[in-house]
């Protein structure tokens, strides 16, 4: 039976259709900054850039199965998921990466650095993307993963310190305060992305967990997001103000978290992309999470 494969646009499909889908992508780790509430808000031109790969049957003129899911910037900024029974498919779609990304860049731009985060144990992709000519770069972050039935550990705040979830109306500018002082590019976040997030069929308010200190501004926070298919959790962002680290507060956030997280009855819960910081992974460690291994960037110019 002869097979091809063929790139379609994404807005052709049911499963991504509506903005609140895109989440189902993500936790398979495509194009996270585009749908990231934190980031810059999504614009439409973007559906270009994201195209669901199906094996194709040649003699019956249909589509047996999506195999695949990859997002192509113009910038060089890539990602690539595949079908782990499908990975012989991967030269082809890389190629045509390469391509895209040739066609599509600034015509003022004479070379893009092309890249693409890629886990280090997976031989066979850092096997064909060294044959094509890519290079590994720097580290992306740490794959953590918490075993299902962990028990969640306790925590203690430090005196006059209280954890809550966040009200997106009324706690919006203190929201966004914490959040850019761990992760500057959050000066983008307006009140009316962060509302669009809230309506999403991942977000459950009462996962979106601060820390607030005595005089009721917010010091740490933690959010919870579950993937509704698949039932993932993911926690992310989380993070300390630098005026209250060292206090046990990110522990107390992400324990929180995982108490909450219990009623959903999770697959699993994971960080991915985790800071790779000795700090940060005596962090993790703590809250029952394993250090599944780091993912590097690998990227080519072209």
């Amino acid at each position: 039976m002869g097979q091809r494969l063929r790139a379609c646009p994404r807005i052709s499909y049911r499963y991504i259709q509506h903005k609140e889908s895109l989440y189902k992508l993500d936790t398979i780790r495509v194009g996270e900054s585009q749908i990231w509430s934190r980031g810059t808000q999504y614009r439409d031109e973007e559906d270009e850039y994201l195209k669901i790969w199906e094996a194709f049957d040649e003699a019956q003129q249909n589509a047996l199965r999506i195999i695949a899911v990859t997002y192509t910037k113009p910038s060089g900024h890539c990602w690539l998921t595949i079908h782990p029974n499908y990975t012989s498919a991967a030269r082809e779609i890389v190629l045509w990466m390469q391509n895209r990304v040739k066609e599509t860049k600034e015509d003022k731009v004479e070379e893009v650095k092309m890249k693409l985060v890629v886990d280090d144990d997976d031989e066979e992709l850092i096997q064909l993307l060294s044959d094509l000519g890519f290079q590994k770069g720097e580290i992306e972050g740490d794959k953590q993963i918490r075993p299902i039935d962990s028990p969640v550990p306790t925590y203690n705040l430090p005196e006059g310190y209280t954890i809550r979830n966040v009200v997106i109306e009324k706690d919006f500018l203190k929201y966004r305060e914490v959040q850019m002082t761990v992760f500057p590019h959050i000066v983008s976040m307006s009140m009316e992305l962060l509302q669009l997030y809230s309506t999403a069929s991942f977000y459950h308010e009462d996962l979106d967990i601060v820390a607030v200190d005595p005089d009721g501004r917010f010091a740490a926070f933690c959010t919870a997001r579950i993937d509704p298919l698949s039932k993932i959790a993911e926690l992310e962002p989380v993070g300390t103000h630098p005026d209250h680290r060292k206090r046990g507060l990110a522990r107390a956030v992400i324990c929180e978290s995982l108490k909450r997280l219990e009623k959903y009855k999770p697959s699993t819960v994971v960080i991915l992309g985790a800071a790779p910081t000795d700090g940060a992974r005596r962090l993790y460690e703590s809250v029952g999470f394993v250090n599944e291994g780091t993912r590097h960037y690998w990227f080519q110019t072209v």
